[in-house]
């Protein structure tokens, strides 16, 4: 089972349904989540987009502590921008609003995100805030990044295969994601086998 911890946001039952092609998902409320992410019918959670900014979910935060290197974690928008902080870097403002953007991004065709899916790969952008590339350098060396926005050079997907910890900042479940099922089958299968 995926658990997929909301964050009141209106992706989150769109991103329910892409995952359900690949397993059973329960989604619970942040504020319920704990329990049932620690038990052992739950194989992977994943931290969905949510409005506001990573410190705005303290209990978010406290489940990653509890979680990371235990079970798989997956981060989408607000849950990529948490497990980064989480880990050392910045999140900030970015100097331009990308809310239902597509944009086409740089990928790693090494990194296990991105495993046979042939560029370009455009992707649907909802987000305010970004990691801030010159603070990449605080994160812990296993943590790699798989994706960069082309112009600008965000970092916009992250992994660290040894923890099984995985993060878009752009949205796979989204129509203006042209992999979002194949980038999500790779990071699914490299997760749960």
């Amino acid at each position: 089972m995926i658990l997929l911890v909301d964050h009141k946001d209106s992706f989150t039952r769109n991103l329910e349904h892409l995952l359900s092609d690949f397993e059973e998902v329960v989604v619970l409320d942040r504020l319920e989540a704990s329990e049932v992410a620690n038990s052992e019918e739950s194989r992977m959670v994943v931290f969905s987009p949510g409005p506001g900014k990573p410190a705005d979910y303290p209990e978010t935060q406290a489940l990653y502590h509890q979680l990371r290197g235990k079970k798989p974690i997956l981060g989408v928008c607000l849950g990529f921008q948490l497990i980064l902080e989480e880990e050392g870097a910045h999140i900030v403002r970015q100097p331009q609003v990308l809310h239902g953007v597509k944009t086409e991004i740089e990928t790693d065709p090494e990194s296990v995100t991105y495993a046979g899916i042939e560029p370009p790969v455009k992707v649907g952008r909802y987000h305010s805030l970004q990691v801030e590339s010159a603070s990449l350098s605080l994160l812990p060396t296993g943590i790699r990044t798989t994706a960069r926005d082309r112009v600008r050079n965000v970092p916009l997907s992250f992994e660290d295969c040894e923890r099984h910890l995985f993060g878009m900042q752009y949205h796979p479940e989204s129509f203006l994601t042209s992999h979002g099922q194949a980038i999500l089958a790779n990071v699914i299968r490299y997760c749960m086998g």
